[in-house]
């Protein structure tokens, strides 16, 4: 991903209020968005890219600075930094990817399935209430919505 480079326009944040879902957009109200490519004769981006503020659940803290990179291949990759407050507790969240209007246009699924019966739950245990965690995760999805998404949303819980 070296060979990338930038060329969207990075937005100061605007604050977030601690709730229990959190959107960021490719628009005007986005919260960090960026957009590259790596050929700029290519009419769609290479990948496009959704930062959260500091977003808060229960006993659990998703620290600022959260990202989803999607891509038109119809993969995606998430990274963040992750406490709880209290031991042996875990950070739960669904991905929606929505259009320019909000309308979900599909849930991102778990490329490491965690719980066969929820394909679209991704899952970060927090054993240790005095560490912090880097949460990595994949997902996929169906890369004929690439060209429309423009928001995405989490919905979280601990």
């Amino acid at each position: 991903m070296s060979n990338i480079r930038s060329t969207g326009v990075i937005r100061r944040p605007r604050k977030l209020v601690a709730t229990a879902v959190a959107t960021a957009a490719l628009t005007a109200v986005a919260l960090v968005p960026t957009v590259g490519t790596a050929d700029a004769s290519v009419h769609a981006p290479a990948w496009k890219s959704f930062t959260w503020g500091t977003l808060r659940s229960g006993d659990c803290t998703m620290f600022s600075g959260a990202r989803w990179t999607v891509y038109p291949d119809g993969t995606a990759y998430f990274r963040a930094t992750v406490t709880s407050s209290d031991n042996h507790d875990a950070w739960l969240m669904r991905v929606r990817l929505k259009d320019a209007n909000g309308a979900v246009l599909t849930a991102l699924r778990n490329a490491r399935i965690q719980d066969p019966a929820s394909p679209t739950k991704f899952v970060k245990n927090l054993p240790d209430h005095t560490q912090r965690y880097v949460w990595t995760a994949k997902g996929n999805f169906d890369p004929g919505w690439y060209d429309d998404i423009r928001r995405m949303s989490l919905v979280n819980s601990c």
